[in-house]
């Protein structure tokens, strides 16, 4: 929704990744949030770019 993915792989697309809401409610007790921080860009290599921190 208002999404578009520029670069990197489908892999990165931001419907790979669960919601914040969602994980933290699995956690339960066992964690303490003290700050949640907002994104406001995320700028990655394309697939063809040499990326030397890439996993």
């Amino acid at each position: 929704k208002g999404v578009i993915l520029r670069g990197g792989g489908l892999d990165e697309s931001p419907h790979a990744y669960r919601r914040l809401p969602d994980v933290l409610a699995a956690q339960g007790d066992t964690v303490t949030v003290l700050h949640t921080l907002t994104p406001l860009i995320v700028v990655m290599a394309g697939e063809k770019e040499f990326d030397p921190y890439r996993d």
